[in-house]
Formats: structure tokens, sequence, C-alpha cells
């Protein structure tokens, strides 16, 4: 087993500095009469860049990828090209740390520009360039970002623009060490633009205070007049704290505070990088005038009204919009474990957010791209990483065993079975990776490659058998064999859509697992092997993966119904989908609602816009207030209540049978049905 926490198999360049701002341009000649020609800046960085195009903002990148498969962008330009010299101007950056956000920590440095033509010519930027100083702070979350204390007394606003004297500026010099493979990054750029705060209320002359209505995944842009030296502090955060005051040091192990220092005149707050929050607090030294007080909000495209849900029921409407939300700002260049302490994309998350977005976008191409790259993964370890891409290590035995699931989830709404084929051997590398523990009977046990993880945060785990620990130790226990059982189940219908001969024998497999972890005396399934106590988790896992004797069915439902929520915000997701499996569809719409301590409507009661990483903010020492992991309502009210479920067998494409409770008198909804 690697190393967890360890940086990824990428052979370490000389270091670089961290928090490294480099500014760039070049020049691109243009003559206006060529109407009928379109040209395509072609452009990558690593880590990041952001390029203007004579002074304006054009896109940022590119996604996350590895070196093996590194993304470049395409951008149409024509619009923002003037007759005469245009200026492509790029703010690259390279982080510096092992961390799930960035492929980085590797001392690679690099920028990549060309702009084609359809005439047919090509012609590559040469780019000068010069290091700023502006920036500087401690590094914040999980390693995955630094804070950005912002000094305007070494800014130059107007380096983007052509009338700006770059003389002094350096060559850059060809990276003859550079051993990318550039493709096409196969999803859109982000979606970046402005917008006014809901609320910017005055507390006293020098404190400002601002709510953007929601959280969102952006940055404050302000402008100021002011004198040279002089600062504003700026606090950002998820909440408010017990009286009322902006809780900078947030309970997600972030501390947004940050500090401008102003230049003499007008000058611009020039964030960079993104946080999560809501809330902000500006304060300013006496003197300083405030100008402008803005917010810029980062995305993957979503068009709202492509998926949008009524009930009669205000609850449940709350519901669908804190877990849309949840997912709208949580899909960055990836699917984000959460926006603010990771930052990074989780394989067992990406089931849940991956399907949800899927639905709410009516498109596959983000989560396409999620499974391509957790297949890359298998280069470290055939059983795959949790997390990718970026330069993290971690391994989770849970999230691995989930991966063909995530693969068959996208060939039910796109219907592509090239794309399920090329997958087809990460699916099978994953299940060869466990038999290494196989007991004679099948069953696996004392998995040591891998985290067992269960369930998360540990005190969400229904007194499971097993300590969270990493791996989970000596014995044989039920929820490890269950999703092991079921990604022979999954692999094996994977095979009969590719028309491959079934390579599993899960059947002897299960049987093993119902003589192992059954209770004839109580009708549940029990944690271990040598245990008669009987958790959720164990009794879910069995009726999702249809594992448990047809006869108790009813009896494990009403198990799980007395249960309810006594688990994690990810594991209900299973917990519903196994309850509609059972037809018990009154139950999921009544779990939906559940106005206990686990549930979504807690979330609401403590003022969510988007959903949690727990089920409340105490349920967890460091929760988040934005994990799109919680947003399984969403498919959940689309396939199972409202009955609309991917079907490539179906001649649209689609099924449809709806199970609306009766309890709802007016139920509507609508989603945008295509694929790829």
């Amino acid at each position: 087993m690697t190393e967890e926490f360890s940086p990824v198999w990428y052979t370490i360049r000389e270091p670089l500095s961290e928090n490294l701002h480099v500014l760039a341009r070049s020049t691109y000649e243009f003559e206006s009469g060529e109407t009928s020609v379109r040209h395509m800046l072609r452009i990558s960085a690593d880590d990041y860049y952001k390029v203007y195009i004579n002074g304006i903002f054009a896109a940022q990148g590119p996604a996350v990828s590895y070196i093996d498969h590194y993304y470049y962008n395409e951008i149409p330009i024509d619009q923002m090209l003037t007759s005469g010299t245009n200026i492509i101007a790029v703010h690259a950056f390279y982080h510096g740390r092992v961390n799930r956000a960035f492929q980085s920590g590797d001392g690679r440095f690099a920028l990549t520009g060309n702009i084609a033509s359809s005439d047919g010519k090509n012609e590559d930027l040469l780019w000068k360039y010069q290091i700023t100083d502006a920036y500087s702070g401690e590094v914040i979350g999980y390693d995955t970002q630094f804070l950005e204390n912002f000094d305007s007394r070494k800014w130059k606003e107007d380096w983007k623009e052509y009338y700006y004297a770059d003389n002094t500026w350096a060559q850059m010099i060809k990276a003859e060490w550079a051993d990318y493979h550039l493709f096409p990054q196969p999803t859109e750029l982000l979606s970046v633009y402005e917008c006014d705060p809901a609320i910017v209320e005055w507390k006293n002359s020098t404190t400002c205070f601002v709510d953007a209505g929601k959280e969102i995944a952006g940055c404050l842009l302000l402008s100021a007049v002011g004198s040279s030296g002089q600062k504003v502090r700026i606090l950002c955060a998820e909440e408010l704290d017990e009286n009322g005051n902006v809780r900078f040091d947030m309970r997600c192990n972030c501390r947004y505070e940050e500090v401008w220092t102003l230049s003499d005149g007008i000058c611009k707050l020039e964030p960079y990088d993104y946080k999560g929050f809501r809330y902000a607090q500006i304060e300013t030294e006496p003197g300083i005038e405030l100008m402008n007080i803005r917010l810029q909000i980062r995305h993957y495209p979503m068009d709202d009204d492509a998926c949008v849900l009524h009930t009669d029921n205000e609850t449940l409407n709350q519901i669908f919009q804190i877990c849309k939300q949840s997912v709208k700002m949580g899909t960055q260049d990836g699917y984000m474990d959460c926006v603010t302490r990771e930052k990074g994309q989780y394989l067992g998350d990406a089931l849940i957010t991956g399907r949800s977005q899927a639905w709410l976008s009516g498109s596959t191409k983000m989560l396409r791209k999620c499974i391509e790259q957790f297949g890359y993964t298998a280069k470290i370890c055939d059983g795959l990483l949790a997390v990718a891409p970026g330069s993290f290590h971690q391994e989770i035995a849970d999230y691995s065993l989930l991966f063909p699931e995530v693969v068959l989830t996208e060939y039910l709404f796109s219907g592509d079975l090239e794309f399920l084929s090329k997958q087809y051997a990460a699916c099978a590398n994953v299940l060869t990776h466990f038999t290494k523990y196989r007991r004679p009977d099948g069953l696996l046990e004392h998995v040591t490659s891998k985290w067992n993880m269960v369930d998360w945060p540990p005190n969400l785990r229904d007194d499971y058998d097993f300590s969270p620990t990493e791996p989970i130790g000596e014995g044989c226990h039920n929820v490890m064999n269950a999703l092991y059982i079921g990604a022979m189940k999954t692999m094996s219908q994977i095979e009969e859509i590719l028309g491959y001969p079934v390579s599993c024998d899960y059947e002897s497999v299960q049987n093993s697992y119902v003589s192992a972890f059954y209770r004839p005396s109580l009708s549940l399934f029990a944690d271990s092997t040598v245990s008669d106590h009987t958790s959720l988790h164990s009794n879910v896992y069995a009726l999702y993966f249809g594992l448990a004797p047809k006869e108790v069915i009813n009896e494990i439902c009403d198990f799980i119904m007395e249960k309810g929520f006594s688990c994690g915000v990810m594991m209900s997701y299973f917990v519903l989908r196994a309850l509609a499996g059972a037809g018990r569809y009154e139950d999921v719409y009544r779990l939906l609602i559940n106005e206990g301590e686990h549930g979504w409507v807690n979330m609401l009661r403590q003022d969510a816009s988007t959903c949690f990483e727990a089920w409340g903010k105490e349920q967890k020492w460091n929760t988040s207030l934005c994990h799109p992991w919680a947003s399984a309502p969403i498919s959940i009210l689309i396939e199972e209540i409202g009955g609309i479920k991917p079907d490539p067998s179906a001649k649209s494409g689609y099924s449809y049978f709806p199970h609306v409770p009766t309890e709802l008198k007016d139920f509507s909804l609508k989603v945008k049905l295509y694929g790829i």
C-alpha cells in the first residue's frame, strides 16, 4: 500500500516557490477585414491560468488533470480581437503543495498558447513574463488554498493593456523538460460572472456587512480610494455566529481573513482563487472610501431552468433547491467534495453528485471526465484512488467498489456503448484488486490495501461493529462484502450490456454472504460474522444490492424506517434507493421530509442555502456547509417519486413510472432529456 497522503507517481522536478503568481504577455496581429476567418485560442498552463484579450477576461483553466493526459482549452476569440496588435495576457499560478485541488508540488510550471485560424494558419504565442509579489498569505484548508493578502502598491492594473510598457519583462524560455501529453478538455469552460450581493449594510462608517443571499463559490470584487499603505480587512464566512457576526474562523477548517493594502488613488481588489462563502465583513481604516462591492461567482455551466421541481409542499421545494445550489456551486472543473476545505473530487461522492448534476444539466460530459480520470489512477493502484485528479494520494475501498456503478450510471444516461466498453478494463481491475483478500467461501476479510470507511463521520455509523481505522483491521465485515458483491453484480450487468461473457460468480459469494451475516432469529443482517449487532448500514446495503431473502424485505424496510437516517448524509442515497427498490415510496417521501435531527429539514432549520456535510452543523467536528454529496433528493425525487428514469433500452431513452405520494396534491417536474 502506498503511503496515504503521499504525492502521486510523477517524478518531482526541482522545487519551485509556493504560491507563485506570474504575469505573461504576448501579441497577435489581426486585420479586421478578414471577416470570414475564425480564430481559436488554444491555451493551457500548469497549474492554472486566467487569460485576458485586450484587457477583457476571456477564460480560465484548465481543468485539473494528470500530465500524461493534460488538458488544453479552445476559446473562440473573434469577438475580442481588434484590428492591429492584440494583447494576449495571462495570469498564471503555481500552487506548490501536494493537495486535492491542483496537480502541484511537482516542480512543473509551464504555459503554452497558440492561435489557430480557419484559413489554416497556426501561430504559437511567444511570452514575456514577470513574477508578481502582490499576493501573500498562509495556506488554509487541507493545503488547498492560499489566503490572498493583496498589495495594490505592488500591482500594475494596466498590465493587460496594449499601451503597457513591458520592455523590462523577461522572455519565457522553452520548457525542454515538458513531459505533458495534451488533449482538448472534454468539458465546458467554467461560467464566471458578476452580480450584486443580496444585502450590503454599513454597520458604521468603517464596517460593511455583505450577504450574498445564499452560499456561492467565488470571491468579492471591491473598488476603493485611499492613501498608499492604508488597509482593508476582509472576512468571509459560510455562516454567522450566535451574535450575528461573520464567522470567518470557519468550522470547516478554513479561516477567511485577508488584508488588502491600498496604493494612492482608486484601487481594485484582484482576487485569483475562489472561496465557498455566503457572508462577508469589510473593515476599512478611516479615510478609505469603498466605492464598489460586487460578487464574482464561478461554477460549471448550468441552466437553472433545465431542471425544475414544484410541489405543494414548500419544505420539499426548499430541500430540492438547497441540493440544486450545492451541486451547482460544487461542480467546478470537477465534482468538488466541498468548495472550502478539500476542493477535490472523490469517487464515492461522484456517484451521487454526478447523477444529480446529469439531471440538472441534461449532460454527462462532466461525469465522463470524472470516470476517465479515476480510471487513469490505475497506474498507481489497480484498485483506483479515492480522490482524483490532483497530487494527493488517498485510497478508500468502499469508493473503489462503487466505481462500476458510477460507470453504469453514465451509460444509463448516455447509452454510449463505446464509452462503456472503454471503462470495462478499469472496472475489471478493481474487482481483481480485491481477490487477494478472498476467503475460500469468496468473502473478503482483512482488506489492508485501502481504508474501509463504511460511513463518515464516525459518529454517524450507527455503532457499526468495526471502528473506522485505516484499514479496518482483522475480521470479516458486512459492508465491505456487500459492496464487493454489489460491484460484481454491477459488473455482470455491464458485461450483459456489452455482450461479454459473465466473469463474476457473484451468486455463490452472495450465498456465503447470507450464511455469514443473516440472522434468521432477527430477520436482519449483522455487521460481523461473529456478532449479532445489526446496524442500519449492514441492512441498507443488503437491501440495495438485492442480497436479502425476499421473504424478509418488509421486515428490513421496517427496521430501516425505525432507524431513520442514523447514518451520514452520503449514505442517505442508498437508504432512499433501497426503500424505493422495495416499493416503499411513501416511506421514501416521509424520510425526505422528516423533521428530526437527521434530515434535510434540520439543515433548513439551521439556515442552509446549500447542503451540509452532516445533518446538522454540530454533528461533525469540522462540518462544511456546501457538500454536494448530500444531494440525493435530486435523483430520488426525479427517478423514484417522479418516475423518470434513464433507460437506454426504451425508445425515448427514458422510462416513466411515477410514484407520487397521495399527500402531494401538486407535483410538477421539468427535466431536460438528452445525452452527452
